[in-house]
C-alpha cells in the first residue's frame, strides 16, 4: 500500500514520487524496485499514469465488487480450518511456526489471491535465509493448493518455484561434551537431557510430557512432529505419530528423579523466579517449561561448560541435537530406534480420522544412559 502523500504531491498518479528537489522516481506497484524519472514531470506523469495501468494490481475496491478473496483472508481461514493428518486441531506450537510464516507474506494480506504472481512469490522467497524460505515455500503450496481446489486461483506460483537447498551448519554433539553441558546443568535440564537420550523424543515432546500419560507400565507419547526444526533429517513432516515407551528400569530411574516437592502435571518442569503463576496464557500450568526457555538454558549451561570452544553461532549443537545423538548410540548398540524415534513403517503410521481408534506403536528403550551419575 502506497504511503499518504504531502500536500504538494495530491496531483501525483500512485507510485511516482520525488527523488530529491527536481527529479522524479517510479516505485514498481509489484517488485517494489525503483525506476528514475528524469527531470520533466509531466512526462514523469504521464508514464507513471500509463505504468500503473499496465502493472498496477487490482484495487481493494475493484476486489469488493468482483467478489475476490485477498490472500490475507484466505491465508487466515486456511489457518483456522487447517488439521493434523490425523483430524485433530493444530498445536499450539504448529500455529505458532505457520503464523510466523505468514507474517513474512504480510506485504501480500491486501492482494486479491488470484493476484499474487510467480514473480512475487520468487522475490518473497528469495529474500529470505534458506531454512525459513523452505519452510514459507511449503506453506504457500498447501495454501494455493487449497485456492485452486475452492475455485479461488488457477494456478500455484509457490509450487513453480525451486526448492532452496539448505546448508547445515550445527554440528552433531559427541558424547564427551554433553556429558560435561549435563553437568553445568540445573536439576530439571538433566532430567531433560536424560528422558531425550533414552527415548529419543524432540524437545517439543519431551516437556509435553505429563505424569497422566503413565499408564499400565508405558509411556504415552503423542508425537508433534511439527516442522519447526527444519535442519532434523530424522524429521517427518506435519502429523503425528503415537508411540507407547515401555517403562524399564532406567526409564523409571529417570522418573523418580523427576519427582520432587513441586506439584505439577509435567514430569519436566521448574519452579520460576518471581510472581509468575498468572503470567502467559500459553502455558497450561505455571510450572511447564517452553521450548525457547529450554534452548536458551541448555546453550548457558554449554557455555559455562566450556565444550565446543571451537564453534561458533549456528554451529553449536542444541538440545534438539541430543536426539540425533540418541538414535546414533541405538544403532551402535544394534538396536533399532525406528519406532522409537517415531519412523515407523507406512503401515504403523497409518493415520486414523478423528474420532477413530488410536494406534499406539509399542517401543522399548535399547541404551542405558552413559552419564557417570546416572
Amino acid at each position: 500500500m502506497s504511503r499518504p502523500r504531502v500536500k504538494r504531491n495530491k496531483d501525483l498518479p500512485s507510485n511516482l514520487y520525488r527523488n530529491g528537489v527536481n527529479t522524479w522516481k517510479y516505485r514498481h506497484p509489484v517488485t517494489g524496485t525503483w525506476h528514475a524519472m528524469g527531470a520533466d514531470k509531466a512526462k514523469a506523469v504521464a508514464a507513471a499514469r500509463k505504468l500503473n495501468d499496465i502493472l498496477a494490481p487490482t484495487t481493494d475496491l475493484v476486489s469488493v465488487v468482483m467478489g475476490e478473496v485477498t490472500f490475507g483472508e484466505f491465508s487466515q481461514k486456511f489457518l483456522s480450518e487447517k488439521r493434523r493428518k490425523d483430524g485433530r486441531p493444530l498445536a499450539p506450537n504448529s500455529i505458532r511456526t505457520y503464523t510466523h510464516s505468514l507474517n513474512r507474506c504480510a506485504e501480500w494480506n491486501d492482494k486479491p489471491l488470484s493476484s499474487i504472481t510467480l514473480f512475487m512469490t520468487n522475490k518473497l522467497l528469495e529474500s529470505l535465509p534458506a531454512s525459513t524460505s523452505i519452510e514459507t515455500r511449503s506453506l504457500l503450496i498447501q495454501i494455493f493448493d487449497l485456492a485452486i481446489s475452492k475455485g479461488l486461483a488457477t494456478e500455484n506460483p509457490a509450487a513453480q518455484t525451486i526448492k532452496r537447498f539448505r546448508i547445515k551448519q550445527r554440528k552433531r554433539h559427541t558424547l564427551e561434551s554433553l556429558a560435561m553441558i549435563r553437568d553445568a546443568s540445573p536439576q530439571w535440564l538433566k532430567n531433560a537431557i536424560d528422558l531425550a537420550m533414552l527415548t529419543t523424543q524432540r524437545r517439543v515432546d519431551i516437556i509435553n510430557m505429563k505424569w497422566s500419560d503413565i499408564k499400565d507400565g508405558y509411556l504415552h507419547v503423542a508425537q508433534e512432529k511439527t516442522t519447526d526444526d527444519p535442519d532434523d533429517e530424522f524429521e517427518l513432516l506435519e502429523g503425528a505419530g503415537y508411540v507407547r515407551i515401555k517403562i524399564n528400569d532406567e526409564l523409571q530411574k529417570v522418573l523418580d528423579r523427576c519427582k520432587d516437592d513441586v506439584i505439577s502435571p509435567f514430569i519436566i518442569h521448574r519452579v520460576p523466579k518471581g510472581k509468575t503463576k498468572n503470567k502467559g496464557q500459553t502455558k497450561e500450568h505455571w510450572t511447564q517449561l517452553e521450548a525457547q526457555y529450554v534452548s536458551r538454558e541448555f546453550l548457558k549451561a554449554g557455555q559455562r561448560s566450556g565444550v565446543y570452544p571451537e564453534l561458533k553461532g549456528r554451529q553449536l549443537p542444541s538440545f534438539h541435537e541430543i536426539r540425533a545423538l540418541s538414535i546414533h548410540l541405538h544403532k551402535k548398540a544394534g538396536r533399532s530406534a525406528q519406532t522409537l524415534a517415531g519412523h515407523a513403517t507406512e503401515k504403523m503410521t497409518e493415520m486414523y480420522a478423528s474420532g477413530h481408534e488410536i494406534i499406539w506403536n509399542d517401543a522399548d528403550i535399547g541404551i542405558n544412559l552413559p552419564f557417570k551419575d546416572s
